[in-house]
């Protein structure tokens, strides 16, 4: 009966240390790969659709003060909102930093875009002997430049987040009224600035290897307002401002490389 006792525990052991052995073998010969992080700076290139809403304001003054009810008809022309489309491309540069599946980050992008938007009332009369009158307006938008912290909670690979920081941009923006009897009478003109503005937004980010992934964002932007003054050409009495203010809903996709 002793020697069936050492029997089995002597095989007991055998096998114990063979599948000790063979579970050291096989981890040597296949490490488990290394878990992936956020961590490090990225370059990286997208392009955008934008849509931009504007909220054209003409207040006039002045004389016109005088004759308030075409006053008021003419400021209400002259103050119609409308939107524009447009495309854009760019490049960003940033860094993140992954503590746990916390992800944070510092991004800047900048791109060019090709968003262009007019609005014209066509003639219209506003009282008995008052001359038929047209208003145009129009804004422009070249560029976009964005500087903002952004955090995100990652599931592996899959990173959503959150933005929201400085935006800066320029704004071209033109009106003019124009007695369509006598075209020498004429109010209106133009502006361009670069004006700076805030951004908020979100999106999704997936990394295709450890060095290149894929994200698509959604931004706000408001980027303010632009104005001037103005008087009839040929009657300085009656007088005009005309301001515009811009604000954008900017959809973009991108290709991005950590280093």
């Amino acid at each position: 009966m002793k020697k069936i006792i050492t029997g089995i525990v002597v095989a007991w052991c055998g096998f114990c240390s063979t599948i000790y052995g063979g579970s050291q073998i096989y981890s040597e010969a296949a490490p488990s790969p290394a878990s992936f992080t956020w961590t490090g700076f990225h370059l990286g290139a997208f392009g955008s659709y934008t849509r931009d809403h504007v909220e054209p304001d003409l207040t006039l003054g002045g004389a016109f003060n005088q004759i308030a009810p075409i006053k008021s008809g003419l400021e209400s022309r002259g103050s119609e909102d409308f939107d524009s489309n447009g495309g854009g491309l760019g490049g960003l540069i940033g860094f993140d930093y992954q503590l746990g599946r916390w992800v944070i980050g510092l991004e800047g992008a900048g791109e060019y875009l090709w968003s262009r938007g007019s609005s014209d009332t066509g003639a219209f009369v506003l009282g008995t002997g008052v001359p038929p009158l047209e208003v145009r307006t129009s804004f422009k938008t070249h560029y976009l430049f964005t500087v903002a912290p952004r955090i995100g909670y990652a599931w592996g690979r899959f990173l959503p987040y959150v933005t929201g920081g400085l935006a800066v941009g320029d704004l071209d923006f033109s009106q003019s009224v124009k007695d369509l009897v006598a075209p020498a009478a004429h109010l209106g003109g133009s502006t361009s600035e670069t004006n700076v503005g805030w951004m908020v937004g979100g999106g999704v980010q997936y990394a295709l290897t450890d060095h290149w992934s894929a994200r698509a964002q959604y931004q706000y932007v408001d980027l303010g307002s632009v104005g001037f003054d103005s008087q009839v050409s040929n009657a300085p009495q009656f007088r005009a401002h005309h301001s515009g203010a811009l604000t954008e809903h900017n959809a973009s996709f991108a290709l991005i490389y950590k280093f």
